[in-house]
This record gives C-alpha cells, structure tokens and sequence, in this order.
C-alpha cells in the first residue's frame, strides 16, 4: 500500500488508505500500455488493479479512482455495463472528497468538474482534460498536438507509421496512413512528430 500512497498527491493519502485497506485487492503498477491506462479484473478468486506507471500524480489519482469504481461495483454482485449509469454513480462517489477539497491546480479542476457530469470510459475521449493533464507528466518530450498541425500536414504517430491530416469530423480527425492508403479516425490531443 506505501507504493501506491507515493503515486498519488499527499493530501489525499488518507482517503486513499480508508478505499483500499482493508480490501482483499492487489493493486500494482506495470510497464506502460499502448491501449489502455488501467483495469480491473477477477483472476484466480483474485481482485486486481493494474495502472501503468507514471510520474503523474494527478493522472494516476483519476485511473486509480477510475478503477476502485469499477471494483466496488463488482463487489456489489451487480450485472451491469462496464462503464454504465452504475459505474458513473460510483466513480463520481468515490471522486468527489477529492474534488471537495479542490486538491487539483485550477484549470484541472474545472475541467474534471465538467468531465465529472457524465465521465465516460477513459479520460482519452476528453481531448481538453487530456491536454491538461499531459501537463502535468514528466516525460514532456518535443511532441505537437494533431490538433494544432494543418490539414494536409504529414506526421509521424508513435514513433511509426507517416500520416497525412485530412478533414475534421465532429471530435477527430479523418487521416489517412502513407504506405497502406487506409483512413484512420485519430483524437485531437493526440501526440505527433510533423514531418
């Protein structure tokens, strides 16, 4: 439990302690994922958490939130979606001494406040809570935003495949990928090398 208590923000190391001790649950971190920040899962008649590791308070205090939610709502033997009404209502449970005391930098905590009214299944699908957060993390290398390069740029995602922007739809951008031809749907905060 010390482990997990030094990823997350001081003052909330007490609130943090009262949702997980006591608790027949291991949570651990692990090497970072391409696809998801965190899950929860029942293996072996065992609960488990799993976050990637970060250096990112802010962030890791949400995806540890994110799944005690989904955690106390299995606990409740309740059949449900996984981020369904049931899930919301306990995150936002969980979530709220936190928000309470105002323990996030201003900006942040505004657009948590907003996220908060209906949080969907990653803070991924939030492009401006996502930004903000990046703030926050240490591994800040030379990247851009997809948003802020201009249609007809070519990029580089992930250190991989070359890109080209296309149009705007509604929440992302249309791309489209140089070698295949094929069309990808990409989020605006996602981080690209312009090439």
């Amino acid at each position: 439990m010390k482990d997990i208590l030094s990823l997350v923000p001081n003052e909330v190391n007490d609130y943090v302690k009262s949702l997980i001790e006591d608790q027949d649950l291991i949570i651990k971190t692990v090497p970072k994922r391409r696809t998801k920040h965190g899950d929860y899962r029942k293996s072996k008649n065992k609960d488990i958490i799993t976050i990637n590791h970060m250096d990112n308070k802010y962030r890791f205090l949400l995806i540890l939130i994110h799944e005690l939610a989904h955690f106390n709502v299995y606990k409740k033997n309740i059949r449900t979606s996984p981020h369904g009404q049931i899930w919301k209502e306990e995150f936002k449970k969980l979530l709220q001494p936190i928000l309470d005391i105002n323990l996030f930098p201003n900006g942040l905590q505004i657009l948590i406040n907003e996220h908060m009214k209906n949080p969907k299944s990653s803070f991924s699908y939030d492009s401006l809570l996502e930004m903000e957060l990046n703030k926050y993390d240490n591994d800040n290398d030379n990247y851009t935003y997809l948003e802020e390069i201009d249609i007809g740029d070519i990029f580089r995602y992930n250190n991989d495949k070359l890109y080209k922007k296309i149009a705007k739809r509604r929440k992302r951008y249309l791309c489209i990928e140089n070698d295949s031809g094929r069309k990808y749907l990409f989020l605006a905060h996602a981080k690209v090398e312009l090439i």
